[in-house]
Formats: structure tokens, sequence, C-alpha cells
């Protein structure tokens, strides 16, 4: 262990002589704690990184610097005995400025009653037991809920409860509809009802495609033994089975994988993992992040964390964007579970629908988190402290210009206070001829109209962002200081090289490029509030553009006046709907006759 010097040429001279080799190194507050664990090819040049003064260098890492008084080196042989070896310690001490993650409990399960003489399948939420058999867990109730109907559709399992299911004298409902065999009043023996149970297990636990296998060979069998009513039986399970691997859309994988996505949103991070068995999907569970690290990638974190533990890992494990260390990851995961893992990073057109499923189920989460949680002001505190900004963001007015090609240009303006977004100062411009086709007048333009026009009825931001780079901001920041609008903290944001949101840059005013730090939430934040204005502005956008080439496209038309066309209107509602419609639709139309309607279908189609 190694005391860190303050005094700067002391700690010139200490971080000279670092080993230049493999290995992990540790970060030990003063009462001896581990409080960072990194791991590095090299690890004088990995160390050197945190006392390097830059406008990209956090907050956080700042206070692990002034928190950090020890400094523990372990060399490995290469690499990969060090990413293996700091995984371990993290695990072991949990340091507060590592990125950790939690499960995120509260999800649904199926629950088979084994021990049971006649097993009950139910939806669950709880604390599991070791004696019933659980599967899952289900993204959503509702997901649970359709699991469940499957599952007594083809098996015809009871979901009745014991007390229930022990007082009958004749069948009930469920049993009339074709979902249980109704075994409490014995119209199907123990032994047959468990070799439904122990195919539904199998079933739930991505045996799906030997279940189906299975099933043609007793269809057959019963079929050449004349049993045709027993064939129809199995020929109707295996209908069954493959109408629930056709809605998953995820058929013909033979290998197990799982597909990773992560979303955020007002702060809060989720990732999600989807499981695949045999081309079947059989659980998507979600993981919180439980503390803002240091500027790592939250992904390539969580992928570290949780494959090397002691979970099952299937032999491909998809993700819908690349991590910096694949390789050296990917070498650890497979030494770790004595298997060869590959990790895609650029998925199939299958992959793609997979990722979709686990985006979608990632996406409910968080959803639901945000329901929860009303509160932005840490991550607007958070905000200050990342781009050192000087006041307290209160309100924040975000901008963005959109057009084709100059044609039907529009100005979006959206809003997000410690309560999220505010969907009501929400704000729309049309933007002047004289400036569409100019994305820097335009957004002057935009600004001006908004604290010139007292019709539009907005509180005064704290702080403004706007969607480009130094031109953007100089020229609002000019435009703020002749409405004598200097108190108004400005912020661009730029997209980065081909587009890649992990390249986006962000500017102040007199102040040096800050490049967006992956696993920021003040920089993920900001991206997000971005991204909300363009989808804002481009949505309205080719609303308006559509409106403007239907629009032109009837006045043109010969023999349509504004009387006829009011009348179209009224009838189809939108211009987009006349365009739907057919001929005999046009005809319909009260005084648009034959010959009109023929014209106006022509000059449309």
């Amino acid at each position: 262990m190694y005391f860190l010097p303050k005094l700067k040429n002391d700690l010139k001279k200490f971080l000279k002589e670092l080993p230049a080799e493999p290995g992990v190194y540790k970060f030990i507050d003063q009462n001896n704690l581990p409080i960072y664990i990194g791991k590095a090819k090299n690890i004088k040049k990995r160390v050197i990184q945190y006392f390097q003064e830059s406008k990209s260098r956090t907050k956080k890492m700042e206070n692990l610097i002034i928190e950090a008084k020890y400094l523990e080196l372990t060399l490995t042989n290469d690499e990969l005995g060090a990413l293996l070896l700091e995984q371990h310690l993290i695990k072991e001490f949990r340091p507060k400025f590592n990125i950790q993650f939690k499960d995120d409990k509260g999800y649904p399960w199926l629950k088979i009653g084994v021990s049971k003489k006649f097993p009950r399948i139910n939806s669950f939420l709880g604390k599991k037991d070791n004696i019933e058999e659980y599967y899952g867990p289900y993204p959503s109730s509702y997901a649970a809920k359709e699991a469940l109907s499957l599952i007594q559709k083809t098996f015809k399992l009871r979901d009745c409860t014991d007390s229930y299911f022990n007082n009958r004298s004749r069948p009930c409902m469920q049993y009339e509809i074709g979902r249980c065999s109704a075994p409490c009043v014995g119209l199907v023996d123990q032994k047959e009802y468990m070799a439904e149970v122990k195919s539904a297990q199998r079933l739930l636990e991505g045996k799906g495609e030997s279940l189906v296998e299975e099933f043609y060979a007793l269809m057959d069998g019963n079929s050449n033994n004349k049993s045709y009513e027993r064939a129809a039986v199995y020929r109707d399970k295996i209908s069954a089975l493959r109408d629930i691997q056709r809605n998953q859309s995820i058929t013909g994988y033979k290998k197990a994988r799982d597909a990773i996505t992560i979303h955020y949103a007002n702060g809060i991070t989720r990732i999600g993992i989807t499981h695949v068995k045999e081309g079947w999907i059989v659980s998507h569970k979600n993981y919180i992040q439980e503390n803002i690290g240091l500027s790592e990638s939250v992904l390539e974190n969580f992928i570290k964390s949780h494959y090397l533990s002691d979970i099952n890992c299937p032999p491909c494990i998809i993700l819908n964007q690349d991590i910096s260390d694949k390789l050296a990851i990917q070498k650890a995961i497979s030494k770790y579970h004595n298997k060869s893992v590959k990790i895609i990073t650029k998925p199939t057109k299958k992959d793609r629908g997979l990722i979709e499923i686990a985006s979608s189920n990632t996406k409910q989460s968080l959803k639901r988190a945000l329901k929860n949680k009303k509160d932005l002001s840490k991550t607007l505190f958070l905000l200050k402290e990342a781009l050192l900004l000087e006041k307290v963001v209160r309100r924040i007015e975000s901008y963005d210009i959109s057009h084709h090609s100059g044609a039907g240009a529009v100005g979006s303006c959206v809003v997000y206070t410690s309560v999220g977004k505010l969907l009501k100062d929400y704000r729309l411009f049309n933007i002047s001829n004289k400036n569409r086709a100019n994305d820097v007048a335009s957004m002057v333009e935009v600004i001006e109209r908004r604290f010139k026009e007292s019709s539009l009825n907005l509180d005064k931001p704290s702080h403004i962002l706007i969607d480009g780079g130094k031109p953007h901001i100089d020229a609002v920041s000019r435009t703020l200081k002749n409405l004598n609008l200097k108190d108004i903290e400005l912020i661009s944001i730029s997209k980065g090289a081909r587009r890649k949101a992990e390249l986006d840059s962000i500017h102040k005013i007199n102040s040096k490029v800050l490049r967006v730090v992956q696993g920021s939430v003040s920089h993920l934040f900001l991206q997000e509030i971005r991204d909300e204005t363009h989808r804002f502005a481009i949505t309205n956008q080719r609303k308006k553009q559509l409106k403007l080439s239907l629009n032109s496209s009837l006045d043109e038309a010969f023999g349509i006046g504004s009387i006829k066309k009011k009348l179209l209107l009224r009838y189809f509602g939108s211009m987009e709907q006349i365009q739907r419609a057919s001929l005999q639709d046009l005809v319909s139309v009260p005084m648009i006759g034959p010959k009109t309607a023929k014209l106006i279908y022509n000059y449309l189609h």
C-alpha cells in the first residue's frame, strides 16, 4: 500500500515510479476501506489519468481524489487476470465510487405447487420458498397472466385455490371453456394430470422445441394405432405451442441467448435482460443502477458484474451498442464459465427483433419507475455540478429546428423542471420563409419570438438548451443580450461523428468544448432533453409537410373549389384520409359527383 502524496511535485514523482504492467489498483480512504477498484493493461498509464486536470473531469472524479489517501496495487499476468480479480474485489468490498447494480424486485412469477397431489399453477408475487417451483420473472402482471392463460389452454392445469378445489362437486367454468381438466371431480387421473404438469414445466424451462418433437411422436403413434381422438389432442397441443412461439417472434434460435438493453430517463437507469432457450423466451429481468460511478460505461460495467458471477451464462449475449472492452470481457466470461461465450454488438435482423422485445419490456419497467419518481431535484443539482453552471437549474427550455430541404420548417420548445416534462408549456413556432433554410437564423427567430410574444404565457427559464454547435450558441447568446436577458445561462449540445450519441459535445459560452461522458447521469439527462425536443419538432414538422403537400395537390386539381374542398375535409376529417380514399369513397361525398371524384382520385394517385 502506498501513501498518495498531496504536493504536486511529490505526486508527479510517485506516479512516474508506478509499474507499467497489467493489474488491479485500489484507491483507499483514511479508514483503510477501498473506495474505488479498477483494472488496467498498464497501471501507470491508467492511474496517471485520475490526476490529470481536464475539462471533462467530473465532480465524482474530483471527490475520489480528495478522499483517497492510499493506493494499493496487485499485478497480474495479463489483462484477463486483472479483469477477473477486479470483479471479485468489487463484489467483496462494494466500493462507493464503483457502479453498483441491484435486481429490480417486485416482478411476477408463475408458481407451480408441486407439493400438492394435483399441482396448481398461478401467477405469484412475493417471497419464494424452496418447496414449490417458480418460473420467470415476467416484465409485468399482464405478461404473467398471458403466460398463465396459454399454459392453461395448452395443458389444462387448475389455477383455483386449495379450498375451492377441495369443495367442488361439479366442474367449474374453467373446465367448460377448456382451460382445466377438472381433477377436482375426478375427470382426469393423477398420472395423466402430472404428465401435463411435467410438459408445462418443460415449456417454462425453455425446452419447448423438444416438447413439440415429443408431441409429434405421440400424435403419429396414436394415429398409427387408429386412436384418432388422442392424436387430435396432440395435434392441438402442437398448434398451441407453435402459436406461442410465433407470437414471440424469435423462432429458429438453436443456441440459448440473452438480449440486453439499457434505457435512461430523468436520472433513472434500467438494464433489462431477456432470456431465450431453444427459441422460446423464458424470462425477462430488470436491474437498477444503484449509484453514480466515475466516467465508466454503465452497460460494460453491468455485463462484467452480472456474468462474472455464479449465474447461468448463455453462449450468446446480444447488445444493441458497442462496448469498448468487448474482447477482454468476452474472454473473461468464457474463462469464468469454462465455455465459449460470444458478445454480439451488431445484431442480425432476427436478433434485432429480440432486442426490440427486450427493449419494450425494459421501457415498461422504466415507465413504472418514472410514475413513482416525480422529483428531479437531485438530477438538476448533479447537472449544475457536472457542467459547473453558475445558477441553480430551476427550469430548462430546450429548442430545436426541423425542416425538409427548407420546406415546412418548425421550431420546437420543450420544458423540464424538477417535476419532469411540463407538457403544457411545450410550444411550436412556424419559421418564416426568409429563415427557413438557415438553421442558425431559424433558431434566432424562435428565441426572439419566444421572449417578445407575451401571448405565449411562459415563465422565464433559468437555462436554455439548444441543439447545435458554436455558431448556434454564439448567435443565441447575442440575441439574449439584445433582449436584455443576460441572467439566462445558455448550453448547447452538438451531435458527434456519424451521429453517435457517445461522441456528442457540450458547449457553453467562453468555455472549452466538453465531450459527453458515458455513464454520467447529467450528460445522459441533457441528451434525453435534446432528443425529446427533436422528437417534438420532427413529429410536428412531418405533419406540417404532409398537410402542405396534400393541400397543394388538392388546390392544383382542376375543378376543385374552396366549397368542395371544405366538403371533402369535413367528410374525411383530414387531407391524409382524402389521399387514402378509394374512388367509391370519394363518390359517396355529398355534392361530389362521379366525374369530380374520378378527377380527384386520378390526380392524387
